[in-house]
């Protein structure tokens, strides 16, 4: 996989887990207010018990990864599997964090299979959304990681060794989808804008489309 013109080596679980070079470059203008869901949905097995609108926002877009693909990933290896399961506690986050974004934003989304804005111009409940979301994916992951993968059970740490701010104000966060068979696999997406304008792009994947 590339990131900005090098080759990253990522093997086994983290493969799926983090995707770097994963997505295209351009940034979307944010765009104000969600609307409130209106209809109920099916929701995935590892969906809250009481999931909050914005987790239900999300699961009228989005459909649960294939549980081949997750299995696949873990290749029977008991301590892979694991970190699958860790994994797959972080999905309810990235959910909620999607459907933090307004209805026009997410059918840009769909039609262009990308959305990023500024993280400095989230809105407060956007911001906590992801913040969240970094949280319980640090949360989920300690311990997981074989010793040299350990870096990667913490997004953050991620993005800073890829040149993110400690405030993440040179930072752009949305949505990217990839395609996968007949269908797209879905990313939390990041893109790293460094001094020079150069781009260091990474993902998470979490749902299809």
């Amino acid at each position: 996989m590339q990131i900005a013109g090098r080759s990253v080596a990522i093997t086994g679980i983290a493969a799926v887990v983090i995707c770097l070079g994963c997505g295209p470059r351009a940034a979307q203008k944010p765009i104000a207010g969600p609307t409130p869901p209106k209809a109920e949905v099916p929701l995935p097995e590892w969906a809250p018990k009481n999931p909050s609108p914005e987790f239900l926002r999300a699961a009228r877009v989005l459909k649960p990864l294939p549980e081949e693909l997750l299995r696949g990933a873990a290749r029977g290896d008991a301590a892979a599997k694991a970190r699958m399961e860790a994994y797959r506690r972080t999905f309810p986050a990235a959910y909620e964090f999607f459907g933090t974004f307004s209805d026009e934003q997410v059918q840009r989304f769909l039609s262009t299979k990308q959305l990023t804005v500024p993280v400095k111009s989230l809105r407060k409940s956007q911001r906590a959304a992801l913040d969240n979301w970094f949280d319980t994916f640090r949360k989920a992951n300690q311990g997981t990681a074989p010793v040299e993968m350990r870096e990667l059970g913490d997004y953050l740490i991620i993005l800073y060794k890829q040149g993110a701010k400690r405030d993440l104000s040179n930072v752009d966060v949305g949505f990217n989808a990839k395609t996968m068979g007949a269908g797209h696999i879905v990313h939390i997406y990041f893109r790293v804008i460094g001094p020079d304008g150069s781009v260091n792009d990474l993902g998470s994947a979490f749902a299809q489309i």
